[in-house]
C-alpha cells in the first residue's frame, strides 16, 4: 500500500476527532467536490460531525450534483478553529487554494491540519501530508479508503468514479495508469454509472459555455516560435456573451494541447476585479508546471494553472517572460 505510514496517521487523527472541517478548493472543480463529498460521507459513517466550506461560489453544474449536501460559502481564514478538532484539506496543493485571504499563521494547540492531494507541486503545508501523484485526488482516496477497510457503497463509488473520470479527461491524461483502470473497474462493479459519468463530465456543457469556447477559438494565436498557442478572453468579452465565471470550463483541456507541432497551450481568463486565471496544458513531455510555479501557481507536468491579481494586459506581460526561458532550458537539455 502506498504511503501506509501516512495513511495510518491520518486515520488515527480522524478517530480522535469529534468535529471535522472540510473545504473545497478555490474555484472548485469536480475532483475537489467529489473528493470532499466522499470524505464527508466516510467521516459521517464513522460518527463524526462535519462541516464543508468553500471560499468560492459553487458552479451551477456542480451545485446540482452536490444535491442535498450543505456547503457553506465562507472564508477559511474567518473560521473559529476552536470549534473543530481537525481540518482535512483535499485536492489543494497550496494554502492559497484554500483561501485567497492570508492563511492563518497559528491554530489552536490541539487543532490539526491534514493535507491529502495528488499534485506534484504540493508544498506540504499540513501537520500530516498524504501527497502522492495519482491521476486524481478521487483515485488517491479510493486506495486510502481500501486501506482503512471502508465499505464502498453505490453512492461513494459514484462520487469517486466521477472524480477520476473528470480529472483524467475520460482516462486520456498521462497521469492515468493501470492502477487507475483497476480503481475505475472496481467502482463500476460497486455501482458507479459509466453512462451517467460520461453524460455529466463530457456531454453536459451549457450553451453559454459553447459560446465562450467560440470566443476562445476566435482569439487563439500561435507564438512566432511555433512552440505554443495561446488565447485569452477579457471580462468585457465574457460579459458580452453573458457568461458567468462559474460557467467557464473545458477550454484549456479541449483546445490548448491539440495543435500539432506545439509543446503546450495556455488560456487566460479575466474574471473581473483584476483577477486573471491562466490554464496551461502540455501536449506531451513539456513541463507546464514550471511556468505555473514561476507565476505563483502549480499543478502537474501536463496540466497546471495560476492566478494573477492584475488586469489581463499586465498578466499577459507577466506570462510572456516565462515560456521563452523555460523553452530555452529544455532545448539546452536536448
Amino acid at each position: 500500500m502506498f504511503l501506509k505510514k501516512e495513511s495510518r496517521k491520518v486515520l488515527s487523527e480522524i478517530k480522535k476527532a469529534k468535529k471535522i472541517l472540510l473545504s473545497l478548493h478555490v474555484s472548485p472543480d469536480i475532483d475537489s467536490l467529489t473528493s470532499t463529498l466522499s470524505m464527508d460521507q466516510v467521516l459521517r459513517s464513522m460518527g463524526k460531525e462535519t462541516k464543508i466550506i468553500s471560499f468560492s461560489q459553487i458552479p451551477p453544474k456542480l451545485l446540482d450534483f452536490a444535491g442535498e449536501s450543505k456547503i457553506e460559502i465562507t472564508d477559511f481564514s474567518k473560521i473559529n478553529f476552536s470549534d473543530f478538532d481537525l481540518f482535512i484539506a483535499l485536492d489543494s496543493a497550496q494554502e492559497r487554494m484554500i483561501t485567497r485571504s492570508p492563511y492563518p499563521k497559528e491554530f489552536p494547540n490541539k487543532f490539526k491540519v491534514i493535507n491529502i492531494d495528488h499534485h506534484i507541486t504540493n508544498n506540504k503545508y499540513g501537520d500530516i501530508n498524504l501527497v502522492y501523484p495519482f491521476s486524481s485526488t478521487a483515485e488517491l482516496l479510493f486506495w486510502l479508503y481500501k486501506d482503512w477497510g471502508i465499505k464502498i457503497n453505490e453512492k461513494l463509488a459514484d462520487l469517486l468514479f466521477r472524480g477520476i473520470m473528470t480529472d483524467t479527461g475520460g482516462f486520456q491524461y498521462p497521469m492515468t495508469s493501470s492502477r487507475t483502470f483497476l480503481a475505475a473497474a472496481e467502482l463500476i462493479e460497486k455501482g458507479a454509472s459509466l453512462d451517467e459519468s460520461v453524460l455529466f463530465s463530457l456531454r453536459s456543457y451549457s450553451f453559454k459555455t459553447l459560446k465562450y469556447w467560440g470566443k476562445i477559438l476566435n482569439n487563439m494565436q500561435i507564438d512566432e516560435s511555433g512552440k505554443f498557442i495561446w488565447s485569452k478572453i477579457s471580462a468585457k468579452e465574457r460579459e458580452e456573451l453573458g457568461v458567468d465565471p462559474t460557467e467557464i470550463e473545458g477550454a484549456a483541456s479541449l483546445f490548448a494541447p491539440v495543435v500539432g507541432g506545439t509543446e503546450f497551450g495556455i488560456i487566460l481568463n479575466e474574471e473581473g476585479g483584476c483577477l486573471v486565471r491562466g490554464s496551461l496544458r502540455s501536449r506531451k513531455d513539456f513541463d507546464v508546471s514550471q511556468i505555473a510555479v514561476e507565476l505563483g501557481g502549480g499543478g502537474h507536468k501536463q496540466a497546471a494553472g495560476f492566478s494573477l491579481e492584475m488586469p489581463i494586459e499586465e498578466a499577459e506581460k507577466r506570462f510572456w517572460k516565462q515560456p521563452e526561458n523555460i523553452l530555452n532550458k529544455n532545448n539546452k537539455k536536448d
